[in-house]
């Protein structure tokens, strides 16, 4: 798994089974990718786009990625 995986996989793991439901169905949503790219993101079974990055902390409401500055 990446880090952007753990991250995402911890912060899910944060929440009640309906909780993790409807965050999904969010980003799914807003982000207009399907179920399956979520479930790959959170498993690590491939990267998360940078502007998915922005856009799932947008929907969460806090940075959860961690990111390099220059």
């Amino acid at each position: 798994m990446t880090k952007d995986s753990v991250a995402l996989s911890n912060y899910y793991s944060t929440l009640s089974k309906a909780e993790q439901t409807l965050l999904t169905q969010k980003i799914v949503e807003r982000c207009k990718v399907n179920r399956y790219s979520v479930y790959n993101w959170k498993y690590g079974a491939c990267r998360i786009p940078e502007l998915y990055k922005d856009k799932i902390e947008e929907i969460i409401g806090k940075k959860i990625f961690t990111r390099l500055t220059k």
